[in-house]
């Protein structure tokens, strides 16, 4: 799962409750005073903030606003580094269990404008102990809770399932699937999944590995040797796309939003993005790569002879029973589909139609394995814990962390055995 990462000016402050000590020092007193502002939540004060303390502050007023609401502000829990100029330092957001490392930078002189604000998702720090662990039916009521808090701050729509050793111990949807029709999300509406594609075509690439039709060593040009940039496919191995170590770059921004409705096979995606030299040598380092696992599709169809749909269908949805999972067009009237909605660019919900591809693509010790996807309008979560025998399944039809939040909070308190 890609961890969700947001890189901020101060335009889109990031509330931390102030916990700790904060450093007397031009930085310090800056984190301060936005932090308050920030985690009190009003309008007219924030406003005032930004206008003052960043020069394109107001511009992003209303995204504040809206990440407030969704992480209920966030509490001071450790100062790492200090200067005069700058404050790093641990955070976590108040309505989930979410710990965040920020980084601030001033001016010198006064008023001490921001010049950087970053805010990096991070996993819970060694030194501080997780919730403390339920028994099942207990975990279950204060999930149930936490469900009724988030439906009743419109921060969830959705559905959830929990399953233990392949049994349902806990299901239920809530919310709306379609707020214009009043339509009701229910345990057998369909749900967008984003990046949850990756699992299936992960899986279909271990099949066709299995099966001696390809190698993980292999690189990308053994397969298609047509591909654009050649030095690219010389160098990229099937195991540097799978583990996002390829350096091969992303697809979304302005050339998908130019082309998002012509882009309706995954060839098309390499017909736009193939020439692309690498970002960095591959196995070098890690970079999550939606391309990458694009790339992985095409790798599919070539070595199975099959389209990338057909394949999935055929040989992961079929044998699992998945019969009301798919991947088909945008334009195509499914039966049950859910509509999702969005904040980002707008005031209130709305329909995220204009974010959308064509269609979906390939890159969609005791412990949780889990993956996720997310996008404006669709979130999902799928958390599985093996020594135990838990499957936890949240998707949801509003903007990330909608459902990730919910798997997070009760992961960390179901049975470890």
């Amino acid at each position: 799962m890609k961890i969700r990462t947001l890189i901020l000016t101060a335009a889109l402050t990031l509330p931390l409750g102030a916990q700790g000590p904060i450093p007397d020092t031009p930085a310090g007193r800056q984190f301060a005073r936005w932090l308050e502002v920030f985690n009190r939540g009003e309008r007219t004060a924030l406003k005032e903030y930004l206008d003052k303390y960043h020069a394109e502050g107001a511009s992003r007023l209303d995204s504040s606003l809206r990440f407030r609401e969704s992480t209920g502000g966030f509490d001071l829990k450790k100062i790492e580094t200090s200067s005069p100029t700058h404050l790093a330092g641990i955070v976590k957001e108040r309505d989930s269990s979410q710990y965040a490392r920020f980084e601030l930078e001033v001016e010198p002189s006064e008023p001490h404008r921001i010049k950087k604000f970053g805010l990096e998702a991070i996993p819970r720090p060694a030194e501080t102990p997780p919730p403390v662990r339920l028994g099942e039916a207990e975990a279950l009521r204060a999930l149930r809770v936490q469900i009724e808090t988030e439906v009743a701050g419109d921060r969830f729509a959705g559905a959830l399932l929990v399953a233990r050793n392949g049994e349902p111990v806990f299901s239920g949807a809530w919310g709306p699937a379609d707020r214009d029709q009043k339509t009701p999300n229910r345990l057998d509406t369909r749900f967008r999944i984003g990046s949850m594609n990756k699992m299936f075509t992960a899986v279909a690439v271990a099949q066709l590995a299995q099966a001696g039709k390809l190698k993980f060593t292999d690189t990308l040009g053994q397969h298609l040797r047509d591909y654009p940039n050649k030095d690219l496919a010389a160098k990229v191995t099937i195991h540097h796309l799978l583990t996002h170590t390829g350096g091969t770059g992303d697809i979304f921004g302005p050339e998908f939003r130019d082309k998002r409705l012509q882009l309706r096979e995954l060839k098309d995606y390499v017909d736009l993005y193939g020439k692309r030299g690498l970002e960095f040598a591959p196995g070098s380092r890690w970079a999550y790569s939606n391309y990458g696992f694009l790339l992985l599709g095409v790798v599919v169809e070539r070595v199975s002879g099959q389209s990338y749909y057909d394949y999935v269908r055929e040989h992961i949805f079929k044998p699992a029973a998945m019969t009301r999972t798919d991947s088909l067009p945008e334009s195509e009237d499914v039966l049950g589909r859910s509509i999702g909605y969005t904040r980002m660019g707008s005031d209130g919900w709305r329909p995220n139609t204009d974010t959308l591809p064509w269609r979906a693509t390939s890159a969609g010790g005791v412990r949780w394995f889990r993956h996720g996807g997310g996008a404006p309008g669709m979130n999902g979560a799928l958390h599985t814990r093996p020594a135990s025998g838990y499957v936890l399944s949240v998707l949801a039809t509003l903007d990330p962390p909608a459902a990730s939040r919910l798997a997070d909070f009760l992961s960390e308190r179901l049975p470890a055995n």
